[in-house]
């Protein structure tokens, strides 16, 4: 059952983060539980036989994982916005240029690609975050990719990926975080039961189409780290 807020008892200090601290009321911290999204595979998509929760981690990117991340958002989009977005956007994804955009993140003082992998499977998605660039006032930072290879859904990964990049921003003063989701995309539920909030909305251009897309953010509350 997911569960948005949950109140917490304080019994010992966490340790200290910078950025803004949870609100205290009466003795208890109002926080975000983060639940587990567990979604049936889709039709055609390879599950992958994850290894345990212990031999899975997030770090952040270096230049020999882009080849394995370029895959993870080719598949992701052919997954998600079949159907959305033009076709011909799909047909023309090309990971040799998702490489050279990302091997310039690297190498950004402002920007970051964090990624989660497995053992056995290695880099099975990312999340590129930096500071805020565009449509909401008052936000210092934002996720401006997230991707989660089809096959490794349904683990918790996805989960794990957004707490640790919201985490890693508020920590280095970029925050309230922000996302952007395209409106017809099923997955911006996920970031609503990972407590972000509806903030805005406006219209993007991809591949001649004009698409709804939604703001979410995390301003008062915070997902509790994991």
């Amino acid at each position: 059952m997911v569960k948005d807020h949950v109140r917490v008892e304080l019994r010992a200090d966490p340790p200290e983060r910078a950025g803004p601290r949870p609100t205290e009321r009466s003795g208890h911290v109002e926080l975000v539980r983060i639940a587990v999204l567990a979604r049936p595979a889709q039709a055609g998509v390879t599950v992958l036989a994850l290894c345990s929760d212990s031999t899975v981690r997030v770090r952040v990117a270096r230049p020999g994982d882009l080849h394995a991340l370029a895959a993870v958002r080719r598949e992701s989009w052919w997954a998600a916005y079949r159907g959305i977005i033009p076709h011909g956007e799909l047909l023309r994804l090309n990971d040799g240029r998702t490489v050279h955009r990302m091997a310039a993140a690297l190498g950004s003082s402002v920007q970051r690609i964090l990624l989660v992998e497995d053992r056995e499977h290695g880099p099975v998605g990312y999340a590129w975050i930096g500071q805020h660039r565009e449509g909401i006032a008052d936000h210092r930072g934002e996720i401006l990719e997230l991707y989660l290879h089809p096959g490794a859904q349904g683990h918790g990964l996805g989960r794990r990926l957004l707490v640790d990049s919201i985490w890693w921003l508020v920590d280095r003063g970029l925050q309230p975080v922000l996302v952007w989701v395209l409106a017809a995309n099923p997955a911006r539920h996920f970031y609503e039961a990972c407590g972000g909030v509806r903030v805005g909305q406006g219209p993007v251009t991809v591949g001649g189409r004009t698409l709804a897309r939604v703001a979410y953010s995390w301003r008062e509350s915070l997902p509790l780290p994991l």
